[in-house]
């Protein structure tokens, strides 16, 4: 074996991503005796196990960590060159794509997306799970397409482009017997809040943003996902601090209403993230422009009007 081949390389990948010759299989498109064929002429032309079985299954050695950077440029060379886009026929493809969602964009965006993937292609699959600390390692191992948020984490080898601006707003059941139309500083202060803890999100700078101007909150309820929010705040006196488009959604339901915040407080920028190995691999390509062209800017839902 003198030469090395892309699909060496595609082989490569795939055992490290799913730790398993076996489920390499289904990427590959090589039997699994032809797949431990070649690795065995890989580990021969290296003059390395590559990989080692492990309790946790199959796990590189050093030599092959010390690989990845070059197998992934060459990776990167070799399968995407240009006018590949044209490849990928989203009406006919039959692709999952799997989404790294911030909690607001999987309430407010998602449900868009869907519908619109639905129209424009009806055989694509769609997978969401949350933005976390682990979202850059799976963007990387091609175990996420692409992550929609406000990630603070996602920087160095990662592309992203920004989608739209939000801001925050305050939320409270609408017949609070404390809060109105309006919300005053010393409301703002004095009542206790429902917050949600999401360290790989924006509200990450939220508390420290506030704790600046003096505007400490008291923290009654903490939870680990915006879904049961909504109901939190309908069925209590606390008040919550969300995105201005998750406001407005929950406002639409009739129990709740949403606030403009009393004190200064950033806006942000929701954007899509993904990594360089996929900057032109053609169904990545085509999603990202797909997300554009439809959420681009994409306006508030309509205010609710309150009667309270």
């Amino acid at each position: 074996m003198s030469n090395l081949a892309l699909a060496d390389f595609q082989i490569l990948k795939e055992i490290q991503r799913t730790r398993s010759i076996t489920a390499a299989v289904e990427h590959v498109g090589l039997s699994q005796p032809s797949i431990s064929i070649r690795l065995g002429h890989l580990r021969k032309y290296f003059g390395d196990a590559l990989f080692v079985r492990t309790s946790e299954g199959m796990q590189p050695t050093p030599l092959l960590e010390s690989l990845w950077p070059k197998i992934n440029i060459a990776l990167d060379l070799l399968s995407h060159p240009d006018g590949l886009l044209a490849d990928f026929s989203p009406g006919d493809s039959d692709k999952t794509f799997r989404l790294g969602l911030a909690h607001v964009a999987q309430m407010t965006l998602f449900p868009v997306l869907i519908a619109l993937l639905e129209k424009h292609a009806p055989n694509l699959k769609i997978e969401a799970v949350e933005l976390s600390s682990g979202t850059g390692k799976l963007l990387e191992a091609g175990e996420l397409d692409l992550a929609i948020g406000f990630a603070t984490e996602l920087n160095t080898g990662f592309y992203q482009q920004r989608l739209l601006t939000e801001h925050y707003v305050c939320i409270a059941r609408l017949d609070h017997p404390r809060v109105n139309k309006t919300l005053t500083k010393k409301q703002f202060l004095s009542e206790g809040y429902a917050e949600l803890v999401a360290p790989a999100t924006g509200y990450a700078l939220l508390d420290k943003v506030l704790e600046e101007q003096g505007a400490q909150r008291t923290i009654k309820v903490r939870v680990s996902s915006l879904l049961g929010m909504g109901e939190i705040i309908a069925s209590t006196d606390l008040l919550a601090i969300v995105p201005a488009r998750l406001g407005r959604t929950l406002a639409a339901g009739g129990r709740i209403k949403a606030l403009k915040i009393p004190v200064p407080v950033h806006s942000y920028s929701v954007r899509q993230y993904w990594h360089r190995r996929y900057h032109r691999e053609p169904g990545n390509c085509w999603l990202r422009q797909f997300i554009v062209d439809h959420f681009r800017d994409m306006p508030l839902p309509r205010a609710p009007r309150q009667t309270p």
